[in-house]
């Protein structure tokens, strides 16, 4: 009875550790096309997308690894542009995803772009995942109660 409890415990760590390989989910729209994408962001009214189908066609071997927000100001008009990111880097080269970049630029253009891929659905309001730790613990959890009275 020992060893299933160990072979179990092995099988869960192995895919807590390789299972959550998984590519980045986040949301993606234009305030331009969709007056739902405008801040403050409501994530409930749009799907999440999965970023993993989604490619560059210049770049078709690369995979999108961040999620982006870009708010921009042209000729007096806000947009917002939530998306995959696929190059740079969080917080655009700071490590911070607190940070943004604003870019100020002529005739009127105002751009802020903020990069994050701490966890799905980080270019909006905060959700709930659950973490395969919890999933893993709770499972050791059951098995010692259950194998060990």
């Amino acid at each position: 009875m020992k060893a299933e409890v160990i072979v179990v415990t092995c099988v869960l760590c192995v895919l807590y550790f390789f299972g959550s390989a998984e590519g980045i989910k986040c949301w993606v729209c234009r305030s331009d096309a969709d007056p739902r994408c405008v801040d403050p962001f409501d994530n409930t009214t749009l799907p999440i997308t999965d970023c993993d189908v989604m490619r560059l066609p210049q770049y078709p071997e690369l995979k999108a690894t961040m999620c982006r927000k870009m708010r921009q100001k042209v000729y007096g008009n806000w947009r917002y542009i939530r998306t995959c990111a696929f190059l740079g880097s969080p917080g655009e080269g700071t490590g911070n995803e607190n940070h943004c970049t604003m870019k100020t630029g002529t005739y009127n253009v105002y751009s802020e772009v903020c990069t994050c891929n701490s966890k799905d659905g980080c270019n909006s309001a905060s959700s709930i995942n659950l973490s395969y730790l919890a999933i893993l613990l709770t499972a050791l959890l059951v098995f010692k109660i259950r194998f060990y009275r």
